[in-house]
């Protein structure tokens, strides 16, 4: 099950998994509730794999989502091996966030990479 959790418990969880989702969603979000299930579904696909997900309200973590530059929900952080992923949008630009709700084989090509990476 994906769990609320509040930012200070982020270090904790990053620590004890290969692979963080962070989904910084909002309760007003209408996106977000799509994107929810998307989320749960992968996490019970992964969840033994070593793959997390928790959720981070943006309006009760307000610090948080100002350090983390959270403009947009919902804005998914990831985290492999404890440190924040960084990708290439394809045409260089370097982005730290998925905003939006993307295609479930996004965030699946995702979760599979990392974890390969992890293994490998």
């Amino acid at each position: 099950m994906v769990e609320e959790i509040n930012a200070d418990q982020l270090d904790e969880v990053i620590a004890k998994n290969k692979v963080v989702f962070v989904d910084c969603h909002a309760v007003w979000c209408q996106p977000c509730r799509i994107l929810s299930p998307i989320l749960e579904e992968l996490y019970e696909k992964y969840g033994d794999k070593g793959f997390k997900v928790v959720k981070i309200d943006v309006d009760n973590n307000r610090e948080f989502s100002a350090m983390n530059q959270i403009t947009g929900v919902p804005s998914v952080l990831v985290y492999s091996g404890g440190k924040r992923v960084i990708f290439d949008d394809g045409s260089g630009t370097k982005m730290d966030k998925l905003v939006g709700v993307m295609p479930e084989e996004i965030y699946t090509q995702i979760i599979e990479n990392l974890l390969a990476d992890e293994t490998a």
